[in-house]
């Protein structure tokens, strides 16, 4: 390390704590793929997406083949204030153009002090280019989405990351839900790449009988293994259930969708999941900065593993690339446009969420059974 520090050619990025920091970094995500060292701002950027708040500009992003694509914009937000849009590209961020930067960086670029501008240069389905200046605020966002029940008594609801907060936001949905006169629950967990493990335990034990397991943990010890059991005093055990998963959903997600399907509580309709069931165990260090580390391994009620092998659905809808993407984009698109104006504004006419009917479809098949 003194010789690198004395001699690499760059000095700014051969100090001694940035030399510590990626020594560090790189030899704990070695050890696997979900291990992590975080540097004090990474630290903080990860314990406010786990509260699900930052100071920001109020959108969602993913990365997709033409570029940063904007999948959100939060009503009454900085950016939807600003005027930007869900459908466009983002290109640029202050004058920084963006080439190959990964989300988390671009992500890094948008956030900043809360109240400060920051200018960003974006282009439409229509390949029409803007600037925007869009003014930073603090951003609190729920985990529970798209709450509502259609005109067969069929609920659905979105959970889009297992956060602090996501228990409550959880019940209070669920409750909603069951005055507006649901039946039967589509419970959406596509995209959501987990969290929390008491969240998903808060929430799984909503849909199963006290005292069945949700899920048991291994640690280094073998025979150490610790089961959590359900024990909720309000729940909703004989509501017909149906789960949608993806590629995209992953480890509290699994636990959910996982616990639910071995226990016959529910059906699984999509496509396999991630295949994530390990454990990792935040642990804070004295300078500010955190290690996200590895320490057990989670099993089903059953006692099997979806560790690098994912949940296969029990009834698979394929959906494409291309598709997921507009269903996104429609997902948080203005109600109030017609087709002709959504063509218009975003390139493509409104599609059919086929894995979503299908559940529907099972549903009501369920319901003419009965």
């Amino acid at each position: 390390m003194r010789v690198t520090n004395a001699r690499y050619v760059e000095q700014n990025k051969s100090k001694y704590s940035q030399l510590a920091d990626r020594a560090i970094s790189g030899m704990v995500s070695q050890l696997d793929r979900h291990s992590s060292y975080y540097p004090p701002k990474e630290y903080e950027s990860f314990k406010d997406d786990t509260h699900r708040r930052y100071v920001g500009i109020g959108i969602m992003i993913r990365k997709v083949e033409d570029g940063v694509l904007v999948t959100r914009v939060f009503p009454e937000g900085p950016a939807e204030n600003a005027g930007l849009l869900v459908g466009e590209y983002i290109l640029g961020v202050e004058d920084e153009l963006l080439s190959g930067q990964d989300l988390s960086e671009v992500s890094d670029l948008i956030k900043g002090k809360e109240d400060t501008i920051v200018r960003i240069l974006v282009r439409s389905r229509k390949n029409i280019e803007r600037s925007i200046d869009v003014n930073r605020k603090e951003i609190n966002v729920s985990s529970v989405e798209g709450v509502q029940v259609d005109e067969n008594g069929t609920g659905y609801l979105r959970l889009v990351q297992f956060t602090s907060r996501s228990g409550d936001e959880f019940s209070k949905a669920m409750k909603e839900l069951r005055d507006k006169g649901m039946k039967n629950l589509i419970l959406d967990l596509r995209d959501n790449s987990g969290g929390l493990l008491s969240a998903a335990i808060d929430i799984t034990q909503l849909f199963i009988s006290n005292g069945q397991v949700v899920v048991s943990i291994k640690g280094r010890e073998k025979e150490n293994i610790r089961k959590f059991t359900a024990s909720s005093e309000e729940g909703y055990p004989d509501v017909p259930l149906i789960v949608l998963m993806n590629e995209g959903s992953a480890s509290a997600s699994e636990i959910v969708g996982g616990a639910l399907s071995v226990l016959g509580r529910a059906r699984i309709v999509g496509e396999k999941s991630f295949g994530k069931g390990s454990v990792q165990t935040i642990f804070p260090v004295a300078d500010q900065s955190g290690l996200r580390l590895t320490t057990a391994m989670y099993f089903l009620p059953d006692g099997s593993t979806i560790h690098d092998q994912g949940i296969e659905p029990d009834i698979l809808v394929e959906c494409s690339d291309e598709n997921e993407t507009k269903l996104r984009i429609q997902r948080y698109s203005p109600e109030v446009l017609d087709d002709k104006s959504f063509e218009q504004q975003f390139g493509f006419y409104p599609i059919a969420d086929v894995q979503l009917q299908k559940a529907k479809e099972l549903l009501s098949n369920l319901d003419k059974e009965n």
